[in-house]
């Protein structure tokens, strides 16, 4: 994926939360307000800018507004604690500090309602792969392992540092190729997103099947050749299988502006977390 262009595509609720809550509330703000997250996401993005040298550059967000998927699904991300009102109120108004952050470093930070910041990144990752240009997408969602290809690679940042997921990460790791995660999480389910698989068929046995097999519609198909058991709870749980692919397939269709020199990003002057929220009197 050499290449002197490249777009950074950057869950921020991601970002966000892993810095939110990794770092201690005693970090405040000019006005002694904890500012931890905005803090810790103003150095862990600077240092995904300094790694990958993006020219294009966006960090979606999920919106306020429950996702399409909600509709389908009422159970679907729920169960997640927000805390009490007043941490709620510290998060969201922290939220709002990083889009402050962003605003100033000339970062697009978009919002689409009825949608999550997945699927506004697996739209722009289709947008710039037809235009040719490399894609890097930061984010610990292993649902946009799907959007991975030959131009686009997926960042999971771990401790410190980070996995790089290519095409052949993902079939070593999950046993599959990227365009068959949405089958593979369809069979399994997703406990982060409160989503059931098929009870008895875990990521290996899945994995075996979709070699095998491919598809889920091709292995439906071959029902009658399975072993008896594993056919009747695949048979059982139709139903819940083919709602589980339509929640966990990333929309690659959101109407928002996909030409790529929309996120054309200019460098700013070094700085680190601390001059940077100083510059934007949030911080002393």
């Amino acid at each position: 994926m050499e290449s002197a262009e490249r777009l950074l595509l950057v869950d921020g609720h991601h970002l966000f939360h892993r810095t939110y809550h990794a770092l201690p509330r005693s970090i405040v703000g000019a006005d002694g307000a904890p500012i931890q997250g905005v803090y810790g996401f103003a150095g862990a993005f600077l240092r995904l800018l300094r790694r990958f040298s993006p020219t294009h550059v966006c960090v979606p967000f999920d919106p306020p507004e429950p996702p399409f998927r909600r509709a389908l699904f009422p159970d679907y991300r729920t169960g997640r604690p927000r805390g009490t009102p007043e941490e709620v109120a510290n998060f969201d108004r922290q939220v709002a500090q990083v889009y402050q952050v962003l605003d100033h470093l000339g970062v697009r930070h978009p919002l689409a309602p009825g949608f999550e910041a997945d699927d506004v990144i697996g739209t722009l990752a289709a947008a710039a792969t037809i235009a040719g240009l490399p894609v890097t997408i930061v984010s610990g969602d292993r649902d946009l392992l799907q959007v991975v290809g030959p131009r686009v690679e997926v960042f999971m940042p771990k401790g410190q540092d980070g996995e790089v997921y290519t095409s052949a990460v993902v079939q070593e790791r999950w046993g599959v190729r990227p365009d068959q995660i949405t089958d593979l999480k369809a069979l399994i389910g997703d406990a982060s997103d409160n989503i059931p698989g098929v009870p008895g068929i875990g990521p290996k046995t899945a994995a075996a099947l979709l070699a095998r097999h491919g598809t889920i519609a091709a292995l439906y198909d071959a029902l009658p050749s399975l072993p008896a058991r594993q056919a009747d709870l695949l048979r059982t749980y139709q139903t819940r299988v083919q709602l589980n692919r339509r929640l966990v397939t990333i929309v690659t269709t959101v109407n928002l502006p996909t030409a790529v020199e929309e996120y054309h990003w200019a460098s700013v002057e070094p700085c680190t977390a601390s001059t940077l929220l100083a510059v934007l009197g949030l911080r002393r």
